[in-house]
């Protein structure tokens, strides 16, 4: 299809002889261009593979690919449509009042979610979105006449400048009504030219939000970016946003051919495309003549002009072929709404203003402003006033178009109960869709108010929320920027073939490719088998590392962990487990005593800057002397461990390794292959193994030295996967992976790291209680019968109802079948109780054990 220059992809498509181009949400009928301006939900459509594309006001460019959405199988043909026949089972608020019963809702669930949603995601190459961060003396929003005006005197008073505006070339409404005065072009020259005004043009401000800070979005700021969003922040924002037409409410209001007064202009002097060319304008003497003028110049009859209230109807079979009036039935292909304008004052209700309603101007204007705020032009009502139009009821007269919301079951809605606004709008979703409220917001409001005996002054207008229009989920999200952390080892492990994964900000090796033909499984299983039978090392680098000083550092230390750690001996290590004042854990890890005053923490990686917060806000206003430093960047981390660690870690230290004078859980300062490290023998592997902490400037060197030492036992590097594997044999709880946000110990069976019998700590309280109480799940661990492994998250089911939920799963070569953690009912968190597990859409049989599926007793990492 063939576009002219400056073209929307709707006004291409119109000149094409396109008509219908969307499908209504509810009811799938058909809808055409209304607005032309991106304020309603008619021109949606899927460009490029993304959805809701607002057609009306993106510009062509060569190769775009434009399909319908939310049609089957096609926009003139619609499957669907035969809903709207069925409108009786259907009416305001249907889907409360059907689904209350399970299987009422199963039944239906595949085919709602199969017609639910207006677009549909499909995948789409690479698309690169931007951020930007702006500051302004002033910001003005909208580059109409007042908005140029106010932008002007703010530059010439020395101030810097963003002046905001929605359409490819200044000039607001009168870029398309051309009886309308001209703007100077040396006054849009001169703004264009100052150095301390800046422009940003195919931009829209979608939010007001705390601290002056606006939302824009700006589309297709550079040919290798589709949307860059801006924060931008100015001392003194200037709302010159206008005001906006919208429909009136009659009988098949919504049938292609219906156009506002302002869309047809928008098609005529943008775009030279002709609408139609019999046309019924309807609106009164002094709004309806400007448009029969224009369309008389482009060459369409007009076949009448109609007052407002004395339409009957709107006919024709999906699109306009007639009106009816009270004095007579009209034919015609083309109907012009001159309906009410509404200011566009969302943004002053985001900022704190107060709406009142203006019987003379019948519109809600601004009348309370913030300091920081002003409105100019249209937006403040200097417009010619709206007339007092009649609203039907009828099933047919569509207030919402976006969820095919008719006056009749808003009417319905209010006989139920729902006759505050805010009520009613959640109970119909009137205001609710893509337009959120433009297009519908007076109507409801009157019909609301109609039938309740309220004026519209007393029934008030519903909240603005931002983002208002909608902001696509990758302008949120911003560019791929990242940030990536690196342990000391990192380019060591690239030399070892790792293949890498994202933790959190970190890069760790996932596992390492033992040969070219290797895939992950047997890789995998290749390093468990090292560190189950000889001697493996991993890189911990990335765990959180707190270096805690002070002859308070105990105090502290016990008031905010659940665990004892004053009565620590120096050379000793526990468990460290927190949790909030709820009880919730929050973090695991391990403490250290290196010296009486002298503690070493380490966190999980994800939790190191919270843990610090953490231990510092509870230190606030004690008095008591203690220091905390966060070394996580200073140190690197490796642990090794197996059968044969401690023969390779003999080679490379003096410091005695035997289980008397270096027991499990136990720690010391010594050096290793002539470096200073902190020794820790601890063992979440399950196999004799020390953790080793050194100067992270020399952690790659000591990497190597333990590779080379290592070598005649068969030493091989062990990635994550590997890890969680071994860890899982031990049932060993990952904070986070295997716990959630209600987790608390006794449910998760580490109880035995509580002390209650301490002074008071964090959580305490209610911890007590869950002493007490037990919970409705507990944390076990399930060994299944047979070799397929279930994937994280898969359901747990008895008596063939859900039960719980799997967090953890392998295949683990101790047990010869898949092991896992899962979430179950206390009922069932017993040892040999049966359950069963959803893998592959089918239920397999488990059996519940509450013992570690390897080295139960744990006489391995203790040798």
């Amino acid at each position: 299809m063939e576009a002219k220059h400056g073209d929307t992809i709707a006004a291409a498509l119109y000149r094409a002889g396109r008509r219908i181009f969307s499908r209504s949400f509810k009811y799938h009928r058909p809808r055409g261009l209304l607005c032309v301006s991106g304020k309603c939900p008619n021109c949606l459509m899927n460009v490029d593979g993304v959805p809701n594309v607002r057609t009306c006001i993106t510009p062509v460019r060569e190769g775009m690919k434009v399909r319908a959405q939310n049609a089957f199988p096609s926009l003139d043909t619609d499957f669907l449509s035969i809903t709207q026949r069925f409108d009786w089972l259907m009416p305001v608020g249907w889907y409360y009042k059907t689904f209350t019963h399970p299987a009422m809702w199963h039944a239906a669930e595949p085919v709602i979610r199969k017609a639910a949603g207006l677009g549909e995601v499909c995948s789409t190459a690479q698309t690169e979105y931007e951020h930007a961060w702006m500051h302004a003396d002033t910001a003005v929003i909208g580059g109409g006449w007042s908005g140029i005006h106010a932008a002007q005197a703010a530059a010439e008073r020395g101030e810097e400048v963003v002046l905001i505006d929605d359409q490819p070339t200044l000039g607001g409404q009168l870029r398309y009504r051309k009886r309308a005065e001209e703007i100077p072009g040396d006054l849009i020259s001169r703004l264009e030219g100052a150095a301390n005004v800046r422009i940003l043009k195919c931009s829209y401000c979608f939010g007001l939000y705390e601290g002056n800070l606006l939302g824009v979005l700006q589309f297709n700021p550079h040919s290798s970016a589709a949307e860059r969003l801006i924060h931008l922040r100015a001392r003194h924002i200037v709302v010159a946003t206008g005001a906006y037409e919208t429909p009136l409410l009659f009988p098949n209001n919504d049938l292609v051919g219906v156009m506002l007064s302002t869309g047809v202009q928008r098609l005529l002097h943008l775009y030279g495309v002709t609408p139609g060319t019999r046309a019924v304008v309807v609106g009164t003497a002094s709004t309806a003549d400007e448009v029969c003028v224009d369309l008389r110049d482009a060459g369409a009859e007009i076949v009448a002009t109609v007052e407002p209230g004395q339409i009957v109807t709107a006919t024709g079979p999906g699109r306009v072929r007639g009106i009816r009036t009270q004095t007579g039935a009209f034919s015609c292909d083309l109907i012009v709404i001159c309906g009410p304008r509404v200011p566009d004052v969302g943004l002053v209700a985001q900022a704190g203003g107060k709406l009142e309603w203006s019987a003379p101007h019948q519109a809600f204007l601004p009348k309370v402003m913030p300091a920081h705020v002003s409105v100019v032009g249209e937006a403040t009502g200097e417009m010619p006033a709206n007339a007092n139009i009649p609203l039907s009821c009828s099933n047919r007269a569509f207030v919402c178009l976006c969820s095919d919301v008719s006056g009749k079951d808003l009417c319905d809605g209010i006989a139920e109960g729902f006759d505050q606004i805010e009520t009613l709008k959640r109970y119909s979703t009137v205001t609710m869709g893509p337009c959120q409220g433009r297009m519908c917001q007076l109507s409801s409001i009157g019909v609301c108010a109609g039938q309740t005996g309220r004026s519209i002054a007393d029934t008030g207008v519903t909240t603005s929320r931002p983002p208002n229009p909608s902001v696509t989920l990758g302008a949120l999200a911003g560019p791929r920027h990242h940030p990536i952390r690196r342990t000391p080892m990192h380019y060591a492990h690239e030399r070892l073939g790792a293949c890498w994964m994202d933790m959190g900000d970190w890069r760790r090796p996932r596992y390492y490719k033992n040969s070219p033909a290797a895939d992950e499984n047997e890789s995998v299983l290749f390093e468990y088998k090292i560190v189950r039978e000889s001697v493996g090392i991993i890189d911990v680098s990335t765990l959180g590392k707190l270096d805690v000083r002070g002859k308070d550092s105990g105090q502290l230390l016990d008031r905010v962990y659940t665990h004892r750690f004053s009565d620590l001996k120096p050379g000793r290590v526990r468990y460290a487990l927190m949790c909030d004042e709820g009880g919730i854990i929050l973090d695991d890890g391990t403490i250290s005593r290196l010296k009486d005053d002298h503690y070493f923490v380490t966190t999980t990686s994800g939790n190191l800057d919270f843990v610090q917060q953490w231990l510092e806000w509870y230190l606030a206003g004690t008095g008591w002397d203690v220091h905390i430093c966060n070394v996580t960047a200073g140190y690197g981390a490796m642990n090794l461990a197996g059968p044969k660690s401690r023969d390779v870690l003999r080679k490379l230290t003096d410091c005695t390794l035997t289980s008397d004078a270096f027991p499990y859980m136990a720690c010391r300062e010594a050096k290793v292959g002539g470096i200073p490290a902190t020794l820790l023998r601890i063992g979440f592997v399950g196999e004799t193994g020390w953790e080793i902490h050194c100067p992270a400037e020399s952690a790659e060197e000591l990497w190597q030295k333990l590779l080379d030492a290592g070598h005649e036992f068969g030493i091989r590097p062990f990635g994550v996967e590997a890890q969680r594997l071994l860890r899982l044999e031990k049932r060993h709880v990952i904070v986070g992976v295997d716990t959630d946000a209600l987790t608390n110990p006794y449910e998760a069976g580490m109880g035995w790291a509580v002390k209650l019998d301490k002074a008071d700590f964090v959580g305490k309280a209610l911890l007590s209680h869950a002493a007490k109480q037990p919970g409705r799940e507990r944390l076990v661990g399930f060994v299944l019968r047979g070799t397929a492994v279930p994937k994280d998250g898969a359901a747990v089911v008895v008596d063939g109802l859900a039960a719980g939920r799997v967090t953890s799963s392998r295949y683990s070569p101790a047990q010869m079948a898949a092991v896992g953690l899962a979430w179950v009912r206390t009922s069932k968190a017993q040892e040999g109780a049966s359950i069963q597990v959803r893998v592959d859409g089918t239920l397999a049989n488990a059996r519940v054990t509450l013992q570690p599926f390897y080295d139960a007793e744990g006489v391995r990492l203790r040798q």
